[in-house]
C-alpha cells in the first residue's frame, strides 16, 4: 500500500468513529428571510400522480437563503477581498472549528473582544487558521411558520472590536446562528466589513451549536457560483 492509500485508509477510519452534526436548517417554504433577501419557493413540475415518469420540483431562492456563507462580494465593493463565492479556496471552509456559547448574550446585544479572550482563558485558544462559531441559542427561534417568526426580531450579534479580535488572529471563517454576524439594526455593518474584507468567510442561520464540544472538525461547502455573492450551505461538525 503506499503512502497516500494508507492516509486515505485511516482518514476514513477515523471520520467511522466520530460523530456527524448536522448544522444546517432544512429548506422549506415560510423559512425566515431578511426583508431585503429573495424568499425560498419550492414548485412542483413533474409529479408520479400527474402521470410523469418522474418527480422533481424548481428551486427559486437568494443566495442567503437559510443555512448560507457570504462571500467577500457581499460587503466589499473593490480591492483584493473583492471576489465571489466560486472564487473562494474551498480549504478555507474546512478545518478545525471552535464553538464559543454567548447563550448569555440578550436580543440585540453584541459579543466583545473581552468576552472572547474570558472564553479563550477557560476553554481553548483560538489558533490562527481557526473557525470560530458563536452559539446565542438563536436557532431556537427558527420557524416555517410565516405567522410566528421571533428568529428575525432583535437578533444578537458580534461587536466591531470582537470581529477585529478575529481577524487579527488570523481565523478564516465565523458563523453563528442567527441572521446575520452583525446584530439587528445594524447600519453600518461593522463586523459583515471587517471579517470579508480581510477574506475572513461568513456563515450564518446555523443550528445545532450546542451540541459541539469547544473543539470539532468543521466542513461547510457552497455552491460554485459565477458572480456569487454567497451561497446556501451543507455544513456539517465531526465531533469525538
Amino acid at each position: 500500500m503506499s503512502d497516500s492509500e494508507s492516509t486515505v485508509s485511516e482518514a476514513v477510519q477515523l471520520f467511522a468513529q466520530l460523530e456527524w452534526v448536522d448544522l444546517t436548517h432544512s429548506l422549506e417554504e415560510g423559512i425566515p428571510s431578511v426583508p431585503s433577501h429573495a424568499r425560498y419557493g419550492h414548485t412542483l413540475y413533474q409529479s408520479y400522480d400527474r402521470g410523469d415518469p418522474a418527480c422533481h420540483y424548481r428551486i427559486s431562492m437568494g443566495e442567503h437563503t437559510g443555512t448560507h456563507v457570504d462571500a467577500p462580494l457581499h460587503f466589499i465593493s473593490d480591492g483584493a477581498a473583492h471576489y465571489d463565492i466560486a472564487s473562494v479556496p474551498i480549504h478555507r471552509l474546512v478545518g478545525r472549528a471552535v464553538t464559543i456559547d454567548v447563550t448569555d448574550v440578550g436580543p440585540g446585544e453584541t459579543v466583545s473582544r473581552e468576552h472572547i479572550e474570558e472564553w479563550e482563558a477557560e476553554h481553548v485558544p483560538i489558533e490562527p487558521g481557526d473557525r470560530v462559531l458563536f452559539q446565542f441559542g438563536w436557532d431556537r427561534y427558527w420557524s416555517a411558520d410565516d405567522d410566528a417568526n421571533e428568529f428575525l426580531s432583535d437578533w444578537p450579534g458580534l461587536a466591531a472590536d470582537a470581529a477585529a479580535y478575529l481577524t487579527e488572529s488570523d481565523v478564516r471563517l465565523v458563523g453563528c446562528d442567527t441572521a446575520a454576524i452583525d446584530a439587528a439594526g445594524a447600519e453600518e455593518f461593522p463586523a459583515h466589513y471587517e471579517l470579508l474584507g480581510n477574506e475572513t468567510y461568513i456563515i450564518e442561520n446555523l443550528t445545532n451549536l450546542e451540541k459541539l464540544p469547544p473543539e470539532s472538525l468543521l466542513f461547510t461547502f457552497p455552491l460554485k457560483i459565477e458572480e456569487g455573492s454567497g451561497s446556501p450551505i451543507r455544513a456539517v461538525a465531526l465531533v469525538d
